[in-house]
């Protein structure tokens, strides 16, 4: 690939003095050898980036796939910025490294759990990171936000938590955990909705109660009954939506658990 460059950058020179002393060339050759003269810059530029890669490509590949596995994770850190930091910033890390590592003929899959209290739940997983089998199985965990290993010793729950082999199960666990969290808020909103209604319901019902009731029956009365039976039918129109909304949030979660059985 070097003779490759060599020769094209003597093409250029040869071209670059042919334009220098081109005072006697006709417009028609001078457009010609500079369109090749661009088209060789061009061959460079891609040379260049060919090496480039094949260079970083080297300097991934270690002598222990261990080694290699480091070399991967730490590479990719230092060449990605995320803005932010959440579970599905980490989920897409966690992604990229693993086919980085299948790419270089390591197995690995991808972890879910809690690195700082462990999770009992997969519900309760928030956090995503890669093993890599660096031996018939033998895994070692790699930390894709920060570009590092994390030995068992170091760090145990590292090594605890639910495995996906597959990006494809992986992703519609994101899918569900990303709908778990928009009904969980969903739920903690008409949780928030209910109890203010239904104190204003007990406000209503009591100031009935002490003012209206044992008294004879009258148009202000009736009237007040309405507003407490529309309130009363408030709270139970809620109710009956957290209820469905928890439902379908134990769905989700029988969900989550059934794709690493």
């Amino acid at each position: 690939m070097r003779g490759k460059i060599v020769l094209i950058l003597t093409i250029i020179v040869a071209l670059l003095l042919c334009l220098s002393a081109g005072c006697g060339i006709s417009q028609e050759e001078y457009e010609r050898v500079n369109a090749q003269l661009r088209a060789s810059q061009a061959q460079v530029a891609e040379l260049q980036n060919e090496i480039r890669e094949l260079k970083e490509q080297y300097e991934i590949v270690g002598e222990t796939p261990v080694e290699t596995a480091e070399n991967i994770v730490k590479r990719y850190c230092e060449t990605h910025i995320y803005s932010k930091y959440d579970f599905f910033v980490c989920s897409d890390m966690a992604l990229d490294v693993w086919n980085m590592l299948k790419a270089q003929g390591i197995d690995a899959l991808i972890q879910i759990g809690n690195t700082e209290t462990g999770a009992k739940d997969i519900t309760e997983a928030d956090h995503a990171w890669v093993l890599a089998e660096t031996s018939p199985g033998h895994y070692l965990a790699l930390e894709t936000t920060g570009g590092y290993a994390v030995w068992a010793e170091d760090n145990p729950l590292y090594y605890q938590g639910w495995a996906f082999d597959n990006p494809r199960e992986y992703k519609r666990f994101v899918e569900l955990k990303h709908e778990l969290n928009i009904r969980a808020s969903i739920i903690e909103q008409l949780t928030t909705k209910y109890q203010k209604t239904y104190e204003d319901y007990q406000e209503l019902l009591n100031e009935f109660n002490r003012r209206y009731v044992g008294h004879p029956v009258s148009l202000k009365s009736h009237t007040q009954l309405a507003i407490v039976k529309e309130r009363e039918g408030r709270c139970n129109q809620l109710n009956e939506l957290i209820n469905d909304e928890l439902q379908e949030l134990e769905n989700i979660a029988f969900e989550m658990r059934g794709l690493t059985d």
